[in-house]
Parts: C-alpha cells; sequence; structure tokens
C-alpha cells in the first residue's frame, strides 16, 4: 500500500469506503447462491457488516474530510476486485476457493486499517481504524472456521471433553 494513500485522509477513506462496498456486492452475491441456510445466515452477517463499515466510514469522511465524497478508486483495497466479471461473480471450482479469496481480502483489510491507524494522528479517528481492523480480524477468523468446517477439520469443534492441547 502507497504511503501516499495512508497520509491522505480522503484517499484512505474513499479506498476503504470502495473496499467495503466491494465485500458487501462479495458476500451479498456469494449469499444468493448458496443453498446453505447456516452458511447463508452468516454469509449475510459478513455482508450487514461490511454495510456498516462502508455507513461509518462515510461518516467520517463527512467529519474528518467535509464535503462530497464524489467518485471512489476503482479498486479497493483488498483482492475482491478479482472475484467480479460484469456485474457478477465468476465461478469458481469450489467453495474453498471463494473463502480463501475473502479470507485474502479480510487480511488485507486488517493490514490496510492497522497501517492507517499507525499513520493518522487524530486520536477518534485512530481508534475507529483500529476498531474497524479489529472487526475485520473477526471476519477473517469467522472465515477461518468455515474453511476448517468445509474441509472436514472438525477436531477443534468436538465435544468429547478432551483437548489436543492438554494431551
Amino acid at each position: 500500500m502507497s504511503e501516499d494513500i495512508l497520509k491522505d485522509k480522503a484517499l484512505l477513506l474513499k479506498s476503504a469506503i470502495k473496499s467495503e462496498i466491494d465485500g458487501f456486492t462479495f458476500y451479498d452475491l456469494l449469499s444468493r447462491r448458496t443453498e446453505n441456510a447456516d452458511a447463508k445466515r452468516r454469509l449475510e452477517n459478513l455482508r450487514n457488516d461490511e454495510a456498516r463499515h462502508r455507513a461509518t466510514l462515510m461518516d467520517i469522511y463527512k467529519k474528518v474530510v467535509g464535503g462530497e465524497i464524489g467518485a471512489l478508486p476503482e479498486e479497493g483495497v483488498g483482492p475482491l476486485q478479482k472475484a467480479f466479471a460484469d456485474g457478477k461473480l465468476k465461478k469458481f471450482n469450489s467453495e474453498i476457493e471463494y473463502i480463501n479469496l475473502a479470507i485474502d481480502a479480510e487480511l488485507e483489510a486488517v493490514k490496510f486499517y492497522k497501517e492507517g491507524a499507525d499513520v493518522i494522528e487524530d486520536k477518534g479517528f485512530k481508534k475507529i481504524m483500529i476498531e474497524m481492523a479489529e472487526e475485520e480480524h473477526g471476519h477473517y477468523e469467522i472465515l477461518m472456521a468455515e474453511r476448517e468446517a468445509l474441509s472436514g477439520n472438525y477436531f477443534w469443534f468436538s465435544s468429547d471433553g478432551t483437548s489436543p492441547m492438554e494431551d
């Protein structure tokens, strides 16, 4: 990520807003595609978080930068752009590929918000960037658990009373 983006509050916020829009679109399209009710609910929750993040960032923009937000960058922070073609979700070979892409995107978002928090001097703005990084990290953890479940690795969720860490 370019230092210019981090030092320019308007560009930083616009890039973050674009990323949250991409995340919303990704999770929305994916939730419509799944037939599993539990997966659908989790994807819709992730989608709704992205919408809430976008609204928060837009409010910050108006308070910190002022004026109209205007045009957003063509690409956001994360790798989600490669998931879209002509406004539709590309067809991947497996659910794991979608989850891996989402995991990569959430990690990029965490990095972006942490780096932004490191550069920003305004304590209120810095606090919000840290909170955003923490929420994106929570998304990463949800997606990692989903990937493990899809891979058939239920070991961590077993309830036999023993723990691999205690052996």
